[in-house]
């Protein structure tokens, strides 16, 4: 059965497609019944959510039908309608609007470059570590800084296979955030090397009659859906991913790098309070996650908001943690807002590690994994935007935090990526490069222009 593909989800072909145009451009229409190939009532509800939240993002997209290539181009979905005639399958249909902006040779990109280096207490100037990354099989980019490009081998997000990958271009220069990028890419390479949000999950089908799939449900826009305490949540660019830990008595997260052919090098990571007990890995940790909101869904960057607190009696000392994603990127940033200014905020792995973390560089900004033999020959980093606390019984921990208390704590957790070619980390993926690209900051703001 032929399916419509909008962004990120497909359904069942439509019953009925309409197609207008004007003097103010061209529109497409779909309408449909839901249950063709969609075939449990929570895959049905999953889509309803995601199609609202869809019309409301004014965001264009790409858009493939399996009946007719001839219509592929990018979209814009106006606004969407779910009719409930019954919770059953065949019950409920669907009408979407779409403003059609045009097929892949009338349209380009067009990565708008701004920012800043952060504020820092260690890099003052800017570096030649600016990057930023185009989807994947992007073609024919031009930017009037001529900046270096090297490939980092990503997951392809857009396949079923786990192994699959796609090559992403690292476009980096000391003044790239002085003009912007322009590229060509195919509708079907779009979010290729994307950032992407997965919260929660729904049951599918393959066919009638299966046996339920339990699927990890992608975020096409910015509602949070139907997620609840225990829920999963995932950021992944196809080079770094986060999982937000599941626990109802520590708020901690794992982080995984991809390594050729799967992800690797995972480290599990545990935010607490204070000075840790003689003995121990942490000072006083918090509950687990309790709420978590989209602030950012876009292909080059996703940013989660995650909340949770302290007193298990009063359900208060509130801390928040936004954890943000570019395409492209080695590291994830955070930065955590805790309801007091006098005290530390930790971030530690969740285990001593078993050898003592490299802090050659603290008075530079980060620390790395010490390992000798690290897992999968990968090492992992943090670095920071203040001083940071050098006293062996906070860093032998693999823990980093601010020399200073305060209520607000900036930091990058990222990996020095291996190649197995030469034993050694590429020139662009060093620690100190990696941790560079973090502090010389890129906004990126990805458009669809007119060609």
């Amino acid at each position: 059965m032929y399916q419509v593909h909008i962004g990120r989800i497909s359904f069942t072909s439509p019953g009925s497609l309409q197609i207008s145009a004007g003097g103010d451009g061209k529109s497409l229409s779909i309408n449909g019944k839901f249950g063709g190939v969609e075939h449990t009532i929570d895959h049905i509800k999953y889509l309803r959510d995601e199609l609202a939240s869809m019309s409301t993002m004014d965001e264009y997209v790409p858009f493939r039908y399996d009946g007719d290539s001839t219509l592929n181009g990018y979209v814009k979905v106006t606004s969407s309608s779910i009719d409930i005639t019954r919770y059953i399958q065949g019950g409920i249909n669907y009408s979407i609007s779409m403003e059609y902006v045009g097929k892949e040779g009338d349209v380009q990109l067009e990565s708008r470059l701004t920012g800043t280096l952060l504020e820092n207490d260690f890099i003052t100037s800017t570096t030649n570590q600016q990057f930023h990354a185009a989807p994947g099989n992007n073609f024919a980019y031009i930017h009037s800084g001529l900046p270096g490009r090297n490939i980092r081998t990503a997951r392809d997000i857009t396949s079923s296979s786990s192994s699959a990958t796609t090559n992403l271009y690292i476009n980096q220069s000391q003044v790239l955030r002085d003009n912007n990028a322009i590229y060509q890419v195919d509708v079907g390479d779009f979010y290729k090397g994307a950032c992407e949000i997965r919260m929660g999950e729904h049951m599918e089908k393959s066919s009638i009659g299966a046996s339920d799939t339990v699927t990890q449900s992608v975020k096409c826009g910015k509602y949070a859906g139907d997620w609840t305490v225990g829920d999963t949540l995932v950021i992944e660019n196809g080079i770094f991913k986060m999982v937000l830990g599941t626990s109802t008595v520590t708020s901690s997260f794992n982080t995984f790098i991809w390594d050729e052919t799967q992800y690797a090098t995972e480290k599990e990571w545990v935010f607490s309070e204070g000075d840790p007990a003689s003995g121990q890995q942490h000072g006083d940790t918090f509950k687990g996650w309790h709420r978590v909101q989209i602030l950012v869904n876009r292909p080059e960057l996703v940013v989660v908001r995650c909340t949770t607190y302290k007193d298990a009696d009063t359900r208060g000392k509130r801390l928040v943690v936004d954890f943000s994603l570019r395409r492209g990127a080695h590291h994830m940033g955070v930065i955590t807002n805790y309801y007091t200014a006098g005290t530390n905020i930790n971030i530690a792995l969740e285990s001593a590690p078993s050898d003592t973390p490299d802090t050659t560089n603290i008075s530079n900004g980060y620390i790395v994994d010490g390992a000798t033999s690290p897992e999968d020959g990968n090492y992992w980093i943090l670095g920071g935007i203040k001083q940071l606390d050098n006293d062996t019984a906070i860093t032998d921990n693999g823990m980093m935090r601010n020399l200073s208390p305060g209520s607000v704590f900036a930091f990058m957790v990222g990996y020095e990526l291996v190649d197995s070619n030469t034993n050694a980390a590429l020139t662009h993926n060093e620690a100190s490069n990696v941790y560079k690209q973090y502090i010389d900051n890129i906004n990126e703001y990805q458009k669809l222009v007119k060609a």
